[in-house]
C-alpha cells in the first residue's frame, strides 16, 4: 500500500515533488505514527508547504474510520485509514513509512547540530563538514506523554515533515526508543524554550496549552542565509576587522634626474660623449638633454635615453629613424636574459621591447610578421638590430643588480644613470638608480623589517599568516615623475608607475611568504592587506617622496558564535537568545536587524525582483564585513522550503562563481546578463537544468578596486585580486577562517552538490611589467601572464581516481564543444592574434613557462601540470560526484566600453556552450537501496 500511497502524491516523471495531500485528522485523535508517515512525505518531496492539515483544493485527500480491523485502502483520490485503537492507526502509520526503507547511513557522512541555528542551517538541516549528493536524517523523537495532543501533533509532524524534506534516506522509524544521531525531546516545563542540552540533543520545552505555537514557529522559521531569523544574531556578532593605526613612516629622496645632474658635477673629465638613462617620456628627456647642454656645455654628444623598456625606445626614437632608405626586414638579436640565481628567463630582452613589431609596422609599414626575434647566448651586446641583413646598431642598457625578497635570487632590472665615453671607449658608468627602485630599495630593505618588529608573531602558531592575517594592511603612497603612455596597439600601453605598483604588490607578498618560511618552515600566505597608491608627478626635478602606513589586524584567531538556548514569549515567538561567543555566553533579543546589507552594485538586488526564477541568499560575511550573496536561477520554486540535493537529483546542476578576482572586471556583468537572457530567451533551458551563481565572490577587492581605478582607471589593479589580506582566498576554503568569501562555494556544494563548476576570471589585457621580479610573473604567481595568450581561453581539471575516464572525457567533450561554438566569431580571431603573439615573445623561447594547448578557435588547458592542484578545487575534493570544473580567462584586466562589453560577451558565449553540454546530457538514474538516485558523475 505504501508504493500506492507514495506513487499516487509524488511522480516520478514530474521535477516537482510536492505533497498535494489534505490529512482530515479528527480532533480525538493524535497517533504519533504520523509523524512518521510525515517524514516520509518529506522524504519523497523536494518542495513542501505547510498545510497538509488545512483544505486548499488538494489532489489528494486521507481520512480515518473506526473500525474492527486495522489496514489502509484507496478509494479515487482519498486514502482510507481503517483502525481498531489509536495505537494500531500508529503502528500502521509507521509502518506505511517504514515500507522499503533501508537504512544506508554507513555510506553518507553524518550531519550534526552544534548550534541551534542548525537546525535550519544555510544547507536545509544540520551542520556538515563534507558536500555529499546524498543526506541521511537519523532523528530520535521523543514526546512526552504530558504535552502530547491533536495540536502538537500537528505541528511536530510539520517538524518532521521539513526535516525530511532536506533528507535524500532516512532512519525509520523516528517516533523510537532506538538511538539515533539527532534526539529531539519534546516536554513540559514552566517556560518556553528550545534547548541545545549537549550536541545533537535538542530538548523543546513549554507548557501543553503554548507548545503547540513555539513549535509552528521552530518548524517555520528560515536560517538567516535565506532571509530568516535564525542565526541571525550569530552573523551579527561575527567578527569583522576594525583596523588601527599601528606604525607609519615617510621616505624623501632627490629624483633621478637631480641626482644624475649633481652626479655629473662630480665628474671630473666632461669633455666626453654622454649616455644619459633617466625614466621620462621623450618630451621630457628632450628638454632634460637641453637642461644638460645648458648646464655641461662642454659635453660633446648627449643621448638621453628611456630608463624604462630602453630597446623599445632606443629602437623607435635612434635606430630605426638613423635608416634613411625604405626597408622590409627587421632583425633584433637578443642576449639571453637568464643568468645563475637570476629571476630573469632567456626572453627577458625579448620582452622588453614588446609590442615592437606592430608599433614598427604601424610607424614604417613593415608587416609585424617581418620584425624578428633571434637568441645569442654568446654575444656581448643585449642588442644588435639588422634591417635588411645589415647591421645598424648595438646596445647596452644600464643595468642594476636586486636582491629579490626571498634572500637567495636576484634580479636585474634597467636603471637610470649614465655612461662616459672617450674616443668610443667607456671611462665612466655610474648607475644612479631609479626612482623607482630607490624607493623600492627603501621600502623592503627598511620598512618591511620595520614592520616585521612592531608584529606581533606566535611561531607555535600554525593558523598566523593563513587563517588570520599578521596585519590589517599595509598602505604605500609614492609619488615621482615617470613614463605614462598609452600605445596604439590593442590596449597596450607603457607605465613605469604600474611596474612599481605590480613589484610592490606581489613582491610584498614573497617577503612575507619567505619570512614565514624562515620562523614557522611554512609560508605566510595571508600577510595582511598591501594596497599601492602611486601618484605621477610632471616635474621630472621635484623630491620624490613616500608615506607609509602600517594598520593592525586585532590580534584574535577565528571565533565562532554557538547559540545553546532560544526563549520564546508567551505568544510562542521566538524572544531571547543565549549563545557562546567562544567561552563567554551573551545573552540578545532575537528581533534585530542584519547589520550587514548586500551592496546593490551591478543592480544585484534590483534586477531579478519581479523574476520568480531567481531566489537571492547571503552566503556569508566577508572579511570586510560585507554580505555575500548567491543567487539560485531555476524553474520557479512554488514554496518558501525546498530541497537543492532534490532539486540536483532531477536535474543537472551548474555554479557559476564570477568576481573572485575583481580587477577581472567582465566576469560579474556576463553571468548576469546571462541569467537575465536564460530567463526571457530561453525559459526552457530551465527545465532541463538548475543555475546556481556566485555574482560576486570578492566585494573586498571590489571595493578596493573601485578604489584604486578612481586615480588609474585602466591599470591591472591585482592588489584588488586577491582578499583584503592578500591571500588568494580559495587556497583556506573547507577551513574555519575568518574570511567569509572562503565559505561560499563549500556552502553551495553542500546545499546543491552540482555536477559542473564553472569558475569565471581573467588575465591582464596588455603587458605585465614587473621589472624587480625579473620582468616576468613573480615568484609568488608561477604562471606567464606576461602578455595575454588569448582573447578568452579555458582550463579544466579531472581528478585521478576511478572516476577519471569519465571526467577526461567530460572535458574532452565539453573543450570540443566550446571549440566549436567560438568558430567564425571574432573572438576565434583574437585567439589565434594572441595565440601568434603569446608564441613569438614567450612560446618560442621558453615553451614549459608559456605553453599553449590549442584547440583551433580557443586555447583549451587540460595538462595535469598546467592546471590547479589544490584540495579545494572541487573536482579534485569531490571527485565521486563533480563531473566537470572549468575555469575560463577573458583578457579583461581592467578593460572598459567596447573592450568591457566584448570580453562580456566572450564569457557569455564561454559558458553558453557549458550549458548546452549539461542540457543535451540526459539524467540517469538507479536504484540504490530502494531509493532512485542519479549516477553520477554525470557523462556529458
Amino acid at each position: 500500500m505504501n508504493t500506492t500511497i507514495f506513487t499516487s502524491l509524488f511522480s516520478m516523471h514530474q521535477p516537482l515533488k510536492k505533497p498535494s495531500l489534505y490529512i482530515e485528522l479528527p480532533s480525538h485523535l493524535a497517533p504519533v505514527g504520523l509523524i512518521d508517515f510525515c517524514v516520509r512525505l518529506g522524504l519523497e518531496a523536494n518542495e513542501l508547504d505547510f498545510n497538509l492539515f488545512q483544505p486548499a483544493n488538494q489532489t489528494f485527500s486521507m481520512i480515518f474510520q473506526h473500525h474492527d480491523a486495522t489496514y489502509v485502502m484507496k478509494k479515487n483520490s482519498t486514502f482510507i485509514f481503517y483502525y481498531e485503537t489509536e495505537e494500531s492507526l500508529s503502528a500502521l502509520l509507521s509502518a506505511v513509512a517504514c515500507e522499503g526503507m533501508p537504512d544506508t547511513s554507513e555510506t553518507i557522512p553524518a550531519i550534526y547540530y552544534e548550534s541551534l541555528s542548525h537546525l535550519w542551517s544555510a544547507y536545509g538541516t544540520g551542520e556538515k563538514d563534507e558536500a555529499h549528493p546524498l543526506q541521511h536524517l537519523s532523528v530520535q523523537m521523543h514526546l512526552q506523554e504530558a504535552v502530547q495532543s491533536h495540536a502538537l501533533l500537528k505541528e511536530v509532524c510539520y517538524l518532521g515533515l521539513r526535516l525530511g524534506l532536506y533528507s535524500t534516506t532516512a532512519s525509520f522509524p523516528v517516533v523510537t526508543q532506538e538511538e539515533r544521531n539527532l534526539s529531539i525531546v519534546i516536554k513540559l516545563g514552566t517556560e518556553n524554550i528550545m534547548e541545545l542540552v549537549a550536541p545533537n540533543a535538542i530538548h523543546i520545552m513549554g507548557t501543553k496549552e503554548s507548545l503547540p505555537t513555539v513549535l509552528h514557529t521552530i518548524t517555520k522559521e528560515k536560517h538567516v542565509t535565506e532571509g530568516g531569523l535564525l542565526g541571525i544574531w550569530e552573523l551579527n556578532d561575527k567578527q569583522v576587522n576594525e583596523a588601527q593605526l599601528l606604525y607609519e613612516e615617510k621616505w624623501q629622496d632627490e629624483s633621478e634626474a637631480t641626482s644624475i645632474m649633481n652626479a655629473l658635477q662630480m665628474e671630473t673629465q666632461l669633455e666626453v660623449d654622454a649616455e644619459i638613462y633617466i625614466t621620462a617620456s621623450k618630451e621630457k628627456r628632450d628638454n632634460y638633454r637641453l637642461d644638460l647642454v645648458d648646464k655641461f656645455p662642454t659635453l660633446k654628444t648627449i643621448y638621453v635615453r628611456s630608463a624604462f623598456k630602453t630597446g623599445l625606445y632606443w629602437i623607435l626614437e635612434e635606430v630605426l629613424p638613423s635608416v634613411q632608405t625604405p626597408f622590409t626586414q627587421v632583425k633584433i638579436v637578443c642576449k639571453d636574459g637568464s643568468k645563475q640565481k637570476g629571476l630573469e628567463l632567456r626572453n627577458r630582452w625579448i620582452m622588453e621591447l614588446y609590442p615592437i613589431d606592430e608599433l614598427i609596422e604601424a610607424q614604417y609599414g613593415v608587416p609585424k610578421e617581418n620584425v624578428h626575434f633571434e637568441l645569442s647566448s654568446t654575444q656581448h651586446h643585449v642588442y644588435r638590430v639588422y634591417v635588411d641583413e645589415q647591421l645598424i646598431a648595438v646596445l647596452n642598457p644600464l643595468i642594476s643588480e636586486l636582491d629579490y625578497v626571498d634572500g637567495d635570487k636576484k634580479a636585474y632590472p634597467t636603471t637610470a644613470g649614465y655612461r662616459l665615453f672617450k674616443e668610443e671607449d667607456c671611462i665612466q658608468e655610474k648607475a644612479i638608480l631609479s626612482d623607482r627602485e630607490r624607493f623600492y630599495k627603501f621600502y623592503i630593505d627598511r620598512f618591511l623589517p620595520h614592520v616585521v618588529d612592531r608584529l606581533v608573531i606566535d611561531k607555535s602558531s600554525s593558523s598566523q599568516g593563513e587563517l588570520y592575517p599578521l596585519f590589517d594592511r599595509i598602505e604605500i603612497d609614492f609619488t615621482s615623475s615617470g613614463i605614462e603612455e598609452e600605445l596604439s596597439i590593442k590596449q597596450e600601453a607603457n607605465s613605469s608607475f604600474e611596474a612599481l605598483y605590480e613589484d610592490i604588490y606581489f613582491n610584498t607578498l614573497d617577503y612575507f611568504y619567505a619570512l614565514g618560511d624562515r620562523l614557522v618552515n611554512r609560508p605566510y600566505k595571508a600577510p595582511g592587506g598591501v594596497v599601492p597608491f602611486i601618484h605621477m608627478q610632471e616635474d621630472i626635478y621635484a623630491p620624490i617622496n613616500s608615506l607609509l602606513k602600517l594598520y593592525q589586524w586585532r590580534e584574535q584567531a577565528y571565533i565562532a558564535s554557538t547559540t545553546k538556548r532560544i526563549l520564546f514569549d508567551d505568544n510562542g515567538r521566538m524572544d531571547r537568545v543565549e549563545m557562546l561567543v567562544g567561552q563567554k555566553r551573551q545573552v540578545v533579543a532575537v528581533e534585530q536587524p542584519l547589520k550587514h546589507k548586500i551592496k546593490d552594485d551591478f543592480q544585484l538586488l534590483s534586477r531579478f525582483n519581479t523574476m520568480p526564477e531567481v531566489k537571492i541568499n547571503t552566503a556569508d560575511l566577508s572579511y570586510k564585513g560585507n554580505l555575500i550573496p548567491f543567487i539560485e536561477v531555476t524553474e520557479p520554486i512554488t514554496s518558501d522550503y525546498f530541497s537543492g540535493l532534490k532539486k540536483s537529483n532531477d536535474k543537472h546542476t551548474i555554479v557559476f562563481e564570477a568576481g573572485h578576482h575583481p580587477n577581472e572586471v567582465s566576469s560579474t556583468p556576463a553571468i548576469l546578463e546571462l541569467v537575465e537572457d536564460v530567463i526571457r530567451q530561453h525559459p526552457e533551458i530551465l527545465k532541463k537544468i538548475n543555475m546556481i551563481v556566485i555574482p560576486l565572490a570578492n566585494p573586498d577587492g571590489y571595493e578596493l578596486m573601485k578604489t584604486l581605478t578612481q586615480e588609474h582607471p585602466k591599470w591591472k589593479h591585482h592588489a584588488a585580486r586577491y582578499n583584503a589580506v592578500g591571500l588568494e582566498f580559495a587556497h583556506v576554503k573547507f577551513q574555519k577562517s575568518v574570511f567569509g568569501e572562503a565559505n561560499v562555494l563549500p556552502m553551495i556544494l553542500k546545499k546543491w552538490a552540482p555536477d559542473i563548476v564553472l569558475d569565471d576570471h581573467g588575465i591582464p589585457a596588455r603587458e605585465w611589467v614587473q621589472p624587480f621580479a625579473g620582468y616576468a610573473c613573480p615568484p609568488i604567481f608561477p604562471v606567464s601572464y606576461t602578455l595575454p595568450s588569448a582573447k578568452i581561453y579555458g582550463i579544466g581539471r579531472y581528478a585521478d581516481s576511478g572516476t577519471r575516464e569519465i571526467q577526461a572525457k567530460n572535458l574532452e567533450h565539453v573543450a570540443e564543444k566550446v571549440n566549436a561554438i567560438f568558430e567564425d566569431t571574432t573572438f576565434a580571431e583574437e585567439n589565434t592574434y594572441w595565440r601568434h603573439r603569446y608564441y613569438k615573445y614567450g612560446t618560442k623561447w621558453e615553451p614549459q613557462k608559456y605553453p599553449i594547448e590549442e584547440m583551433g578557435n580557443i586555447n583549451f588547458y587540460r595538462g595535469m601540470e598546467v592546471t590547479p592542484t589544490y584540495s579545494s578545487v572541487s573536482i579534485l575534493r569531490y571527485p565521486q560526484w563533480v563531473a566537470l570544473d572549468i575555469i575560463s580567462e577573458v583578457a579583461d584586466e581592467i578593460v572598459y566600453d567596447e573592450e568591457l562589453n566584448s570580453c562580456i560577451q566572450a564569457h557569455k558565449l564561454f559558458n553558453q556552450a557549458i550549458i548546452e553540454a549539461a542540457v543535451s546530457t540526459p539524467v540517469n538514474k538507479q536504484n540504490q537501496n530502494g531509493r532512485i538516485i542519479k549516477q553520477r558523475p554525470i557523462e556529458i
